[in-house]
């Protein structure tokens, strides 16, 4: 009885292991669902074609606040390109983005109660985190809680992987 329980145990946590590895650059981008603030829904079908810039973040993560006018000027940036895509799913549910939104104005397409998505992406839950996706659908940044200085490493994907 009790190899039998060991050799269950290992097996849970080998494949608990498994399923815990991060994803690395190049790798496909895992599908997504998530809703947006205005009712849209958006999935990674939605977004074949284009790159797509992922914040994952809360609105109590004092980090992920503060990084809000950073990404904003960013945003502002790429706004007259149609082939990039700014999403920031938040764990929060809608009435407590709409309220923090008000003092906070952050204009990437937000996202609510994503947190099905974030543990897909964002393994470790580390927060914020930032994925750049290419148009192909695969990994080409990925930043989870390193906070790179003043988003120039962010920034230089992008104009990269829009070349």
């Amino acid at each position: 009885m009790l190899k039998k329980f060991i050799l269950i145990f290992t097996l849970f946590i080998s494949l608990s292991g498994v399923s815990q590895q991060n994803f690395k650059v190049n790798d496909n981008a895992p599908d997504f669902k998530l809703w947006l603030l205005d009712g849209r829904k958006i999935t990674q079908e939605d977004t074949k074609g284009m790159v797509v810039v992922f914040k994952f973040w809360f609105t109590s993560c004092l980090p992920c606040l503060t990084d809000i006018p950073k990404l904003n000027k960013l945003n502002k940036e790429f706004e007259n390109r149609d082939d990039i895509l700014f999403v920031a799913p938040a764990l929060d549910r809608k009435p407590t983005i709409e309220k923090l939104l008000k003092v906070h104005p952050f204009n990437f397409k937000i996202a609510y109660s994503a947190m099905d998505v974030s543990r897909k992406f964002n393994k470790k839950q580390i927060y914020p985190s930032y994925f750049v996706i290419d148009k192909k659908g695969k990994f080409f940044y990925i930043d989870s809680g390193s906070k790179k200085s003043e988003f120039k490493d962010l920034r230089n994907a992008i104009l990269e992987v829009l070349e």
